[in-house]
């Protein structure tokens, strides 16, 4: 167990109703997943299919949300270890990977096959990412329960500021749509272009107020709360935590509040942050205090 778990006294209750459902629903797509592989293979009819699914769907998904909520810290455990929230893309990884059956067995790639695979590998995908998301949050809610002792808006800087990380990907989307059209003749190749382009503007302020934003300020900027286990860094729609175990060094230079780390440091621009001085102390007393529970 980390040592920010043994400081922590973790108290798991019984999962929130957004959980039960969610991770109901999850396991409902799941196994109208398998059912419908299962019904693709022994040749079942697509009417009968397109019966089945909704109700197993359904059954299963209501089975599910009852079970969770007798499951207490669930979320938790799950969200506490990267392995377990990977595996939660299993599933949708295996289906995936029965469109490879026809190179291997004596199955014939029909459009069926084919369509409804994907449509199964997507649904599954997409469940799986919200109960990784839903189960991460609520275990950084579990270990930083306490008074943050500091609380700032956080603007990237250095290598991973928004500006660099979504013009490589304005470059990949554009790139690869024009690739895809002119090698293979995708028709998706275009849309991919077009789409690019549209955000290629947005990102000069191109258009008129509709296409109008400041670089690294897009809707709500997220911030950084310092606690005794560590840092949370919440954006809108998912939260990241960061144990002071993994921090060697907080520096204030005159441009950046720096968090040194093993592999990628932690920057914040300065001039985003309120008072830096007030907020640097209250990291240190954070940090202290986990000093001291050591």
């Amino acid at each position: 167990m980390a040592s920010h778990e043994r400081r922590t006294a973790l108290e798991f209750d019984e999962p929130d109703t957004g959980f039960q459902a969610g991770f109901g629903f999850y396991v409902g797509l799941v196994a109208a997943g398998v059912a419908a592989t299962a019904g693709l293979l022994a040749g079942v009819t697509t009417a009968t299919l397109l019966g089945i699914l909704p109700s197993t769907v359904t059954a299963v998904a209501i089975a599910g949300h009852i079970l969770t909520r007798r499951a207490r810290g669930l979320p938790e455990r799950i969200g506490r270890s990267r392995w377990r929230r990977l595996a939660c893309y299993a599933p949708p990884i295996a289906f995936a990977a029965t469109l490879a059956l026809p190179l291997v067995a004596p199955i014939e790639a029909t459009g069926r096959f084919v369509v409804l695979t994907l449509v199964v590998t997507l649904l599954t995908g997409v469940a799986a990412y919200g109960v990784d998301r839903m189960a991460r949050n609520r275990y950084i809610d579990a270990i930083t329960a306490d008074e943050p002792a500091a609380v700032w808006t956080w603007r990237r800087t250095g290598l991973t500021s928004g500006g660099i990380v979504f013009g490589a990907c304005l470059v990949i989307t554009i790139g690869g749509g024009l690739y895809s059209t002119i090698a293979w003749g995708l028709s998706v190749g275009p849309f991919m272009v077009l789409y690019g382009f549209i955000f290629l503007l947005q990102w000069y302020g191109i258009g008129g107020e509709w296409l109008d934003f400041e670089q690294n300020e897009q809707g709500t900027p997220p911030t950084i709360r310092a606690h005794e286990a560590g840092l949370v860094v919440e954006r809108s729609v998912s939260s990241t935590f960061v144990p002071w175990d993994d921090v060697a060094d907080v520096r204030l230079t005159d441009d950046e509040l720096v968090f040194e780390r093993r592999w990628l440091d932690l920057r914040c621009d300065r001039a985003a942050i309120d008072d830096p001085e007030a907020t640097l102390e209250g990291i240190h007393r954070a940090r202290g205090r986990t000093d001291r529970a050591d």
